[in-house]
Formats: structure tokens, sequence, C-alpha cells
């Protein structure tokens, strides 16, 4: 999430007038939310080569796997390793 946020800013395509000020915060508006679900669509949808399934996967896929991995732990099933990246 922090790189599709990131990427939004340092492209310049979030801009100040995609935010909303008021209620003691500061909150996107409707159009600063479309831009940044679709960024984050863009970046869950890419693929990466997994090193121990030695395929390409998609970062939606990979957060799926780690909640696997989650669940064997809770379950007393094995012992959870977290997913480290290597880029």
């Amino acid at each position: 999430m922090d790189r599709a946020i990131f990427r939004l800013i340092n492209t310049g395509q979030l801009k100040p007038e995609h935010f909303d000020r008021s209620l003691d915060g500061c909150y996107l508006n409707e159009p600063g939310k479309k831009l940044f679900l679709a960024a984050l669509e863009e970046r869950l949808g890419t693929t990466i080569k997994h090193r121990r399934l030695d395929r390409h996967v998609s970062y939606r896929h990979l957060i799926r796997l780690e909640c696997y991995k989650l669940i064997r732990h809770l379950t007393g099933v094995e012992t959870y390793r977290a997913f480290r990246a290597w880029w």
C-alpha cells in the first residue's frame, strides 16, 4: 500500500484538491479515493517471482498465502515465518 501511495505523490497524481480538511483531519474526497483505489488495484495485480514457489504470483495472491501461513500457525500446524521481500 505504501508504494502505491508514494507513487501517486511522487508522480504528482495525488494533489491537494484530492483531500478534504474538514472534521479536524485530512481525508481523501471521492475523486481522491477513486484515484487511490485504482492505483492500489493496479499494484495488487502486479506479479513478482516467488522464490519458494518458483513461479510468478500477484501481490494479492501473496497476501492470501501469508494469511494461510498465519492460519497454520494459529492452529498449531507450523511456526509462522513472515515473508521477507528481497528486492
